[in-house]
């Protein structure tokens, strides 16, 4: 049974980075897009590096391997639902994008897209 969920598991975070790289791509604007993906490449290098250590501090001061996994898998979970939670927002996300980007080639403005405000992001 453990290494069917192994299995599973495996199968299904491996397919996460790419969706959320494409995500991001989407409801992002083209100006604003190398800040918003080199913050989550920050992050990402973050959990990798300073993963490990903080499941080693963990188990030593949870007394076990086992509590100290549990503790990150509860981690992996809380990610997990926030994703699936991206699933009520992202196509209003990506059709205000659309729309503001659109809007400003309309107005012959189509090189500068970091003019775009907050109020031009509302639907």
């Amino acid at each position: 049974l453990m290494g069917a969920v192994s299995v599973v598991a495996g199968v299904f975070s491996g397919v996460t980075g790419p969706i959320v790289k494409a995500t991001l791509q989407n409801v992002t604007l083209p100006t604003s897009r190398g800040q918003a993906f080199a913050l989550l490449n920050i992050l990402d290098d973050f959990g990798r590096g300073l993963g490990p250590a903080f499941v080693a501090i963990l188990i030593e001061r949870l007394g076990g391997r086992r509590r100290a996994f549990n503790v990150g898998i509860a981690g992996w979970v809380i990610c997990g639902v926030l994703n699936a939670l991206l699933y009520f927002t992202v196509e209003s996300d990506e059709e205000i994008v659309r729309l503001a980007a659109q809007r400003q080639m309309e107005n012959g403005d189509a090189g500068s897209l970091q003019n775009i405000g907050s109020n031009d992001l509302e639907l």
